[in-house]
């Protein structure tokens, strides 16, 4: 966000780029205003690359093996057999989970993606009554504020007259905390913030959140009564409800059912171990099954329906009060079986807070949902996180086994799957994924799934993608407000053209900033059109450079980029780890200059950039364009700078070290040679030479540099490198 002062809607906007002239020009353009920065700045301080591409799909199951009421440990991949149908298949991949022994932070990709649990908070308002919502809300607050595992993700949704997504998948306890606070009715300011992917709801600036109490009234970081905007919302819920009760109850569960059927189709979308926590006082068991569950006046009634019978009157007889409706069945019975292919269990919790009566026979329709799907009914319980601590800890145990399907069709049929233990103990239970639809094309997704699909993406933090794509983070002390931190982003241009028919090239950028506890503390985004007729030379010669910027306070943050071609639906996520000083030693990562003509250059909107800050990259006072993933020739040369601020003045050393992709250092990768004359003081430029290892082979690695300074301080940085 852009803004210093107060919350504002972050950069999200959709324009089509003409570019009139080559990328040189665009070059020209944009070095000629970073020199002027530049001028401020000396005042104030005295590959390998493939065209070739192969489509694998790829199905990951997620299992968990229970025995004696705990996770069995221990498995590897020969104890499991995977069908696919009736045919078995071989396992190509095997990762084991242990939550037990997953400390780290949520920013920290320890847990793949589709190993993770996702759990969905989803708030009945149709026949919840208001004082329950209130019970609901404290509940799910007891849940994933005191109970859930740090990189477990957790999305917030209601349904009123349709299911609403508050809250997409995140692991930010404190958007969470707003989300099931006010159920989507908080406004920031004067503007309601927007992110695209769901991952933000309200102040992105407030404090982590602390204890769970939900009380109505309470205030949001931005100042707003929530609690009172709630009342009103479920006042006119309450309406809503009291209106339907003179409908039929048959035609409600229709609509009830047909609505978690949309939703259990947003959860097939999500990879992985699903839940949904639906906090409901449930629906009329009667409709759905007839004389079931019954209280003691329904009992009376069908006493005297039975003597009906008796004496042949059954005429007098109502056969849906007895065997229940069947147009209501047959709903129940498709929704359940939808969240059933979408691997996602529903764990029924009864906010009602009553023992016995009306809301005993309510919550047959729960206890149904919960069995019929794998899952759990909780009622009476005073904190739903003890309630489920035993089922949080059978699902603590994750073997995630994968294989590749053969010759399958794009035919939308559902493929059944089936894991077996092999000489499994006696009583062991066995859950897992009950099978797969293959992948859609992404014409056939709506908006809604692309954002759902986008967003876990984001929060998994897992690099991935059909595009080739990098990321470059560095942070920078301001003269007013919140330190600066540009954001590079480079896409290969033959990645983001590929499929691509029509003179424009429909580009979408998502940026997020993640703090150690899994917060987005600020983000930005554009949708652009790059017109082909115009730019297309200049994309295919090499690609396109992004610069954006986050305002952040000091500390260190998880980068998440994804950068989409809206129409092929080809994207990539890429990571950065972001430093941002304050008053202790920081160096960034290293810099490499590269020629401005070899991207096509953009920027964000002049609105959108920070007017109160100097251009950060200065190489001997000249402004230069760092490369997000430099490249160098074996045994070659390249310019080097290296930004260190707070750093001990005098006399500094510098160590380079070179990882492979394996993560194994190269001996003589390569060394970092720094001229003679350096400055030194709160922002310190060390400029020199980083000189490749003649033993470095083509392909990617990551360059490590260490800078002692001389109160002998040891600090260090990172970037990917290409060696040529």
């Amino acid at each position: 966000m852009s803004d210093h002062t107060h919350p504002v809607t972050p950069s999200t906007r959709t324009r089509l780029v003409r570019v009139a002239a080559a990328a040189s020009c665009i070059a020209a353009i944009l070095l000629a205003a970073a020199d002027a920065d530049a001028q401020r700045n000396r005042r104030r301080q005295a590959q390998t690359q493939f065209s070739d591409t192969t489509t694998v799909t790829v199905v990951e199951v997620p299992v968990q093996v229970v025995s004696g009421g705990a996770p069995l440990r221990g498995l590897t991949r020969d104890d499991f057999e995977l069908l696919d149908g009736r045919r078995k298949v071989e396992i190509t991949g095997f990762e084991f989970v242990d939550l037990s022994l997953v400390e780290g932070k949520p920013t920290q990709p320890q847990v793949p993606v589709a190993a993770r649990r996702h759990f969905l908070l989803f708030f009945d308002l149709f026949y919840t009554t208001p004082d329950s919502v209130g019970r609901a809300q404290q509940a799910a607050a007891d849940l994933v504020l005191t109970s859930l595992h740090p990189t477990d993700l957790v999305a917030v949704a209601v349904f009123d007259t349709r299911p609403r997504l508050v809250l997409g998948f995140t692991s930010d306890r404190s958007q969470l905390r707003q989300a099931i606070r006010s159920l989507g009715q908080v406004q920031v300011g004067d503007a309601v913030v927007r992110d695209p992917l769901g991952l933000v709801v309200a102040d992105i600036g407030g404090a982590l959140a602390e204890g769970n109490d939900l009380a109505g009234g309470a205030q949001t970081a931005a100042g707003i009564d929530a609690g009172a905007m709630l009342a009103e919302t479920r006042r006119e819920l309450q309406n809503l409800q009291e209106q339907a009760e003179r409908g039929n109850e048959a035609s409600k569960i229709a609509a009830m059912t047909q609505g978690m059927g949309e939703l259990a189709n947003w959860m097939a979308t999500i990879e992985g171990r699903k839940h949904v926590v639906f906090l409901s006082e449930g629906m009329p068991t009667r409709v759905l099954y007839g004389n079931q569950g019954l209280t003691n006046e329904d009992q009376a009634a069908l006493l005297a329906d039975n003597e009906a019978v008796l004496r042949g009157q059954t005429q007098e007889v109502d056969q849906q009060a007895t065997f229940g409706d069947s147009s209501a069945q047959s709903a129940m019975e498709r929704m359940l079986r939808m969240f059933r292919e979408a691997n996602c269990s529903i764990q029924g919790v009864d906010v009602s807070g009553q023992i016995a009566g009306e809301s005993q026979s309510r919550r047959g329709s729960l206890l149904q949902m919960a069995k019929d799907t794998g899952g759990e009914m909780f009622s009476n319980f005073t904190n739903l996180g003890d309630a489920m601590s035993e089922m949080l800890e059978r699902n603590s145990v994750t073997y995630l086994l994968a294989f590749q399907p053969n010759d399958l069709k794009a035919d939308g049929k559902f493929r059944r799957l089936r894991v077996r233990l092999k000489d499994a103990p006696r009583g062991t239970r066995v859950v897992h994924r009950p099978g797969y639809f293959p992948p859609r094309a992404y014409e056939q997704t709506s908006p809604f799934e692309r954002a759902l699909d986008s967003a876990q993406a984001v929060m998994g933090g897992v690099e991935t993608g059909d595009i080739e794509a990098s990321v470059l983070a560095a942070g920078f002390p301001a003269d007013n407000g919140k330190p600066y931190a540009p954001v590079l982003i480079t896409a290969r241009g033959e990645d983001l053209l590929a499929g691509l028919t029509g003179d424009v090239l429909p580009l979408e950028i998502y940026a997020y900033a993640l703090d150690e506890n899994g917060v987005v503390r600020d983000f930005f985004s554009t949708r652009m059109g790059l017109g082909l007729a115009e730019a297309g030379a200049a994309i295919r010669q090499s690609g396109i450079k992004y610069w954006g910027h986050f305002d952040l306070d000091p500390g260190v943050y998880s980068v998440r980029v994804l950068l989409r071609n809206d129409v092929t639906g080809r994207r990539a996520l890429s990571t950065a780890v972001l430093n941002v000083p304050g008053d202790s030693p920081v160096l960034q990562p290293p810099l490499f200059p590269e020629p401005p003509t070899k991207w096509l250059l953009l920027r964000e909107d002049p609105s959108d950039q920070r007017q109160d800050v100097a251009f950060p990259f200065l190489l001997e006072g000249a402004p230069f364009i760092p490369a997000a993933r430099p490249e160098v020739a074996r045994g070659g040369e390249a310019q080097i700078s290296l930004v260190g601020m707070n750093l001990a003045a005098g006399a500094v050393s510098v160590r380079a070290q070179v990882f492979g992709t394996n993560g194994q250092m190269v001996d003589g990768g390569g060394e970092v040679v720094l001229d003679a004359n350096q400055a030194s003081g709160a922002l310190s430029r060390l400029n020199g030479k980083f000189v490749a290892g003649n033993r470095l082979e083509p392909g990617d690695y990551t360059l490590t540099v260490t800078v002692t300074d001389s109160a002998n301080g040891q600090h260090s940085s990172s970037t990917p490198i290409r060696v040529l």
